[in-house]
């Protein structure tokens, strides 16, 4: 019964932050995860973590990953040009160096250390893509590059996730950690290429299916690359994902568009499960703990400097500094897929209390700071083009 309540206290969570998100551009997973730390164990205790909603969350965040390389495909990392690609690479280096540095310096262990730098190498730009729309500069050079560069980042992101998680999971060592970039590697290209070749065999019954068969085909292909890369000792939303990827390069635009309504129903039910847990999960009275502002302050200035450092040094041939720094503020706020990982760090043992909390709120930090950055400069940039 208790669990029942609190089912239906999670999805009326997740259909009224869901309706105020999409209201004021906001993104819906950080307040999901707030919202788990009010009614949580934390503050008001009335959701308690249990295994059947961890259950539900961890199914929502595999088919939200697979909705995501659904979306997302390798077509925009074909056509993503020199520069979304280095201003992609350089603010995820200088995140991961930066955040593994500090964090060994703060005094975490390695392999945490490994975990908070491949966290905030993610990107997520659903906010900041809006406000460069609301100033007409999605589609033109800066937002391609911008896309283009997010899109990068969310595919290595995940990769570098299923690296570390493999190493980890066997005890971390120089050989562990080379065979797991090898391994990681040939496992989802094989479930990349796996899931192209299962859809384009199918792709005439996909396509002339009922919209409910289609979608359970999608469902059932996405969670099966899930279980398997786990069965293999890889993060099972890696999985997830690369498995969308493949389904998406295979279908036509238009059936891909129609799954992607469907599957966005489903996952819209099912994500704030995952969500709701991280915040209700956690031990917030770790934030009163020495060291903790420290840990706290030193994340959001790598999280954020990474990102607009490598947009300066990646957009080598925009004009003008206003420009590169507009590039670099738009890839600094995060989302879903530093969420997740952190989570799923959190739930594997790789990263402990201390570490989830402060990574939690650097997002919710970033989430709101690079917006408002991100208006500021663009609005210059735009101002500077209307005078010339």
């Amino acid at each position: 019964m208790d669990n029942i309540i609190d089912i239906i206290l999670i999805l009326t969570l997740g259909i009224v932050i869901g309706w105020l998100a999409k209201r004021f551009n906001q993104p819906a997973a950080v307040w999901l995860v707030l919202s788990g730390v009010i009614i949580g164990p934390p503050v008001l205790g009335w959701v308690m973590p249990s295994e059947f909603i961890y259950r539900l969350g961890e199914l929502g965040v595999v088919l939200l990953l697979g909705m995501a390389g659904l979306h997302l495909g390798l077509g925009q990392l074909r056509g993503a040009g020199v520069q979304g690609i280095l201003v992609a690479l350089s603010g995820m280096l200088l995140c991961f160096i930066g955040g593994f540095l500090f964090t060994e310096w703060w005094g975490s262990p390695f392999e945490e250390s490994l975990y908070v730098g491949t966290i905030l190498t993610a990107t997520s730009i659903g906010v900041s893509a809006q406000v460069l729309h609301e100033f007409g500069l999605i589609n033109n050079s800066i937002g391609r590059i911008i896309i283009a560069a997010a899109v990068i980042d969310d595919v290595i992101a995940l990769y570098l996730l299923a690296v570390a998680h493999g190493a980890l999971t066997d005890g971390l060592s120089i050989g562990n950690l080379a065979t797991s970039i090898g391994l990681a590697a040939i496992v989802l290209a094989a479930v990349y290429i796996l899931c192209i070749l299962v859809t384009r065999a199918l792709i005439r019954w996909l396509s002339t299916s009922q919209p409910l068969v289609s979608l359970s085909f999608t469902v059932f292909l996405i969670v099966a690359m899930a279980v398997l890369t786990q069965k293999l000792g890889y993060s099972s939303v890696v999985g997830g994902f690369f498995a969308g990827l493949g389904i998406g390069e295979a279908l036509p635009d238009n059936v891909r568009q129609r799954l992607l309504q469907q599957l966005t129903k489903l996952v819209f039910v099912l994500i704030p499960f995952f969500f709701v847990l991280i915040g209700a999960r956690a031990e917030w009275g770790v934030l009163s703990d020495p060291g903790m502002p420290t840990l706290f302050i030193g994340l959001v200035v790598v999280a954020i400097s990474g990102k607009v450092l490598g947009g300066i040094f990646g957009a080598y041939s925009s004009k003008g500094l206003a420009q590169r720094l507009l590039i670099g503020v738009s890839m600094v706020p995060r989302g879903e897929v530093a969420l997740v990982a952190a989570g799923l760090g959190f739930s594997q043992g790789h990263i402990s209390h201390h570490v989830l909390i402060a990574l939690i709120l650097v997002v919710v930090t970033v989430a709101l700071l690079g917006p408002m950055l991100t208006a500021l400069l663009a609005h210059q940039v735009t101002r500077h083009k209307t005078n010339v």
